[in-house]
């Protein structure tokens, strides 16, 4: 198995992937299950700039989260990362009541997800591959990841509230599968709609969040 995923990143790197921007919904990367990693594929040179990269692109757009697939790569890896600058976004109530909190980078590669806790809570969500939209997308309470670092090391990790809802967004991208799939079909809506009313009807991009 490795050998050929070996193959597809040799050929990523020569094909001017990954992306240096995030893929938008229409983009066939989205839809399918991404493919493991091998752990000697994990240790490349090659694959740690990948990995560089992921995170660099999920900074750049202000993102809590970035797959593989958003960037063009069909591979099992996404990072997750809650900052001092995400928090300063959120009402301190929200943050009580969903139990908010800072998430320190954290790469995981081969993931496999375990719910804990199925009770459901329901918040709104966006996603940079559905750019402008957002809708009310129900998850579970508690979840449980095992994946490989970026040592190729296994370990477990545990979110509840808020980071189990963003792991859960992103474990989704490696199944093909966006959180529309999944909203409350009434609640999605233009994220920008205010301002294009506010404007005559413009739907200029600059209405759109910035990347």
């Amino acid at each position: 198995m490795w050998p050929r995923v070996l193959l597809s990143l040799e050929r990523t790197i020569h094909d001017l992937l990954p992306y240096k921007h995030v893929c938008q919904i229409g983009d066939p990367v989205l839809r399918g299950h991404a493919m493991k990693i091998e752990p000697e594929v994990i240790k490349l040179a090659d694959f740690q700039k990948v990995i560089t990269h992921l995170i660099s692109i999920m900074r750049r757009y202000e993102a809590c989260g970035m797959s593989g697939p958003q960037i063009g790569l069909p591979w099992q890896i996404f990072a997750i990362e809650y900052t001092e600058d995400h928090m300063k976004t959120i009402h301190e109530v929200v943050k009580k009541v969903h139990e908010v909190e800072i998430i320190p980078v954290t790469i995981f590669i081969n993931p496999e997800l375990k719910v804990i806790d199925h009770t459901p809570i329901i918040l709104h969500e966006g996603c940079e591959s559905v750019r402008g939209y957002s809708a009310a997308v129900p998850r579970a309470y508690e979840v449980e990841i095992t994946a490989l670092n970026t040592s190729a090391e296994q370990f477990t990790w545990r979110g509840r509230g808020w980071s189990a809802r963003i792991a859960q967004h992103e474990y989704d991208h490696l199944q093909g599968k966006l959180y529309i799939d999944k909203m409350d079909i009434n609640t999605f809506h233009c994220t920008a709609w205010e301002k294009i009313n506010k404007n005559g009807g413009k739907t200029h991009l600059s209405y759109l969040p910035k990347e």
